[in-house]
Parts: C-alpha cells; sequence; structure tokens
C-alpha cells in the first residue's frame, strides 16, 4: 500500500483549487492555509529511517506546501545543543526526537507547545494520554529484539527464543552482539537472562547485572555503535545473534538475507517528536508533525519503519500484513492483530535518567556508563 501517493494527490488537487480566484480551506487541513515557506531543519537519525520518512512524510509534504526540507545527523550533544541555543536566541532547528527520559528536563526551557488544533483528531484519539504531551508527542515505538542468523540456527533445529537462549552459547554456539553506547538494553537483557522478573527489575541490581554480563562478555565479537553496523555483524556471520532495532533486522528480511528475530521480551520504548522554543520555522514544522500523524501517512512511515506512531488510527490505516510486527503495546487489541502486550517489555527508562544515589549531579544512566564503557574495554 502506498498511501502516501493518495495523500499527495489529494494534497495537489488542493493546491489547483486554490490557484484560482477563489481559495477554499480544507478543514483536515487547516495549515494549508498558513504562508508556509522557507526550509524545514530537521535532525534525523539517516539510513532507512530517514528514507522513510523523505518517501512518505517529507516529500509530499514539501510538494504540498514549498517547504525545502534539510536534514543533519543526530548527534548525541544535539539537546545540550539545542538549549544552548535557546538561551542565545540563536535557534538553527526546526525539529528534533526527545527521550521520555529527557523530556522533563528540556520541555519548559527548549520546547515549543506542540499545536494539537491541527493534528487530526482519529489520530489523537487513538493514542494514550502519555503519548501527548504539552510540549512532545510520541511518533515512534522503538523495539530492540533478539536477531539470529538461520545459517546458523535454521529453521526445523533449536532457535533462539529469549535473553536466556542468548547466553547459551552451548546450545547456540557463534559470536554475539550488543550495544556499545549504552548499558541500557544490555543490562535489561542480562537480567532477565539472569532469571529477573519484569514486575522486579527496578531498581536494577547492577552488581547482579554486570556479574550477567562479564558471562557473555568472551563471546561479544563487537559492541556496536550504530544500527548499519549491527546490520553488518549479523549479515557477515561474524556474529549469530545481535540485540538490535527490529527496524534494522526488518530491512534485512527485506533485501532477502537469510535472519530471524524474536519480539519476546523485545527491550521497548517510546520516542516523542518536538519543536525548540524560537525555532526559525515553527510554523512549518507544525504543519509537518499534524501531516506525519494523518493516520494513512504514519502508517507508510510505520510499514517502511516497523516503528510506528502509537495510535490505533494509524494501526488500522496499514498494511495488516506489515503492521503485525508493530510493537503497538499497551494500545493494540488481539483483533487488529500486532505483538501481544505481555511479549514486549516496555523498560523502564525513566529509572536511568534519575540523579544517582552516589552522585546526585549525574543521572543514574551517566555514572553506569562509566562504568559499563570501563566494563567493555577491558
Amino acid at each position: 500500500m502506498k498511501f502516501h501517493k493518495f495523500v499527495m494527490g489529494a494534497g495537489l488537487a488542493l493546491s489547483l483549487s486554490v490557484s484560482g480566484s477563489v481559495a477554499l480551506a480544507d478543514p483536515d487541513r487547516p495549515w494549508m492555509d498558513w504562508d508556509l515557506k522557507g526550509e524545514l531543519i530537521n535532525i534525523g537519525y539517516g539510513g532507512s529511517f530517514s528514507a522513510a520518512e523523505f518517501e512518505f512524510c517529507w516529500d509530499p509534504f514539501s510538494e504540498l506546501t514549498g517547504v525545502e526540507i534539510k536534514e543533519i545527523p543526530w548527534t548525541g550533544d544535539i539537546y545540550e545543543q539545542v538549549r544552548t541555543q535557546v538561551e542565545m536566541g540563536r535557534v538553527e532547528i526546526d525539529q528534533y526526537s526527545v527521550f521520555a527520559s529527557n523530556y522533563e528536563t528540556y520541555a519548559a526551557c527548549c520546547l515549543e507547545e506542540i499545536d494539537y488544533s491541527i493534528i487530526p483528531q482519529e489520530t489523537l484519539d487513538g493514542m494514550l494520554p502519555e503519548h501527548k504531551l504539552k510540549y512532545a508527542i510520541a511518533y515512534a515505538e522503538v523495539p530492540m529484539v533478539l536477531a539470529y542468523s538461520l545459517d546458523a540456527f535454521p529453521n526445523g533445529g533449536p532457535q533462539p527464543k529469549n535473553w536466556v537462549d542468548f547466553w547459551d552459547v552451548e546450545t547456540f554456539p557463534g559470536g554475539r552482539a550488543m550495544v556499545g553506547w549504552t548499558a541500557m538494553e544490555n543490562m535489561e537483557a542480562a537480567l532477565l537472562a539472569d532469571g529477573v522478573s519484569r514486575e522486579d527489575m527496578y531498581p536494577i541490581d547492577f552488581e547482579r547485572g554486570f556479574k550477567k554480563l562479564a558471562e557473555i562478555k568472551p563471546h561479544i565479537v563487537n559492541w556496536w555503535n550504530s544500527g548499519t553496523e549491527s546490520q553488518r555483524l549479523l549479515t557477515s556471520g561474524e556474529a549469530t545473534m545481535v540485540l538490535m532495532s527490529n527496524s534494522r533486522i526488518e530491512n534485512l528480511l527485506d533485501e532477502g538475507f537469510n535472519v530471524a528475530y524474536t519480539m519476546q521480551d523485545a527491550l521497548t520504548h517510546t520516542d516523542y517528536l518536538a519543536v525548540p522554543k524560537g525555532a526559525p520555522n515553527r510554523d512549518a514544522s507544525m504543519a509537518s508533525i499534524a501531516y506525519r500523524f494523518e493516520p494513512e501517512v504514519g502508517a507508510g512511515i510505520g510499514e517502511a519503519w516497523r516503528q510506528p506512531i502509537p495510535s490505533l488510527a494509524v494501526f488500522e490505516a496499514a498494511d495488516p500484513e506489515k503492521a503485525k510486527v508493530w510493537s503497538t503495546s499497551r494500545i493494540n487489541v488481539p483483533e487488529r492483530g500486532g505483538v501481544p502486550n505481555d511479549i514486549v517489555f516496555r523498560y523502564d527508562i525513566y529509572f536511568w535518567y534519575q540523579p544517582s544515589p552516589d552522585d546526585p549531579d549525574r543521572t543514574i544512566h551517566d555514572v553506569i556508563n562509566d562504568r559499563f564503557q570501563e566494563f567493555i574495554a577491558q
């Protein structure tokens, strides 16, 4: 299904209709009456995700409005960059992604209020309250999964089904790969493998977690730092199992690679879209968010990237065959397909970004991550 083509066609018809002497407003797109122009600077993740964004959102939005979209690669220091730009009154960015964990830090000081009046009501009605924040709106459910090679573990034989199997190098021999830039997700996977229940995960027993990570460390061939690297490790055979994004493994399946994955205990969190306070093209940024949240547009991105807007309206607009792998946990119901709520594990990202008991001026994540970086470097 290529919904974006239909949406573009509707938009182009509107543009033609308003080019005559009588301009008719589109009640479904009030932002089309705005004086949109110039360029919109977006912080993007690159690769397949940006390709999906441009195909289903940015390119048709640009054709509708004449706004030129420019993408700058995401970097870990983007949040402090934005804060500095806001404080200096020299904001250069129009839109970027924030985590639920750092939302409170940057919301009031650095972000514009989301204009919910222009976002399709059917999409908003299908979202949970915590996905519709004052200064940010949820746009992606992100699962990190156990991916594996079918060359190493072919159909008909034993195949890994959970994080216990990831640690079982006797039954499932071969190299492993995990995330290198953060202790998050690695730590939860280790404790799940060690028998800790989801209910007892937090507060995390870091000593137990590091002990379990030490067991698998001799088998780690790479602590990866980019999605592309995680894909290469699996397809090259260097690793037979990789903790990686579901979208990255789905991309490999699309390309015909002999790989598979399980969603059991997929470590899942939600990402949010935000507009920096004083963004140079605020109106275009808000309008683009409204366009992205049209169910058919959101479905197109979700079908391509497999990390959907968490809304039932988007789910229902999507191809059921593609939407069945979405982790729209907590909102999907069995008759609509999707991954059941009790399969994925929505880990507590807020826990990680609390002040550390050992160093209240720093977060738990920053303190533990320093230790984690020393651990993987040894």
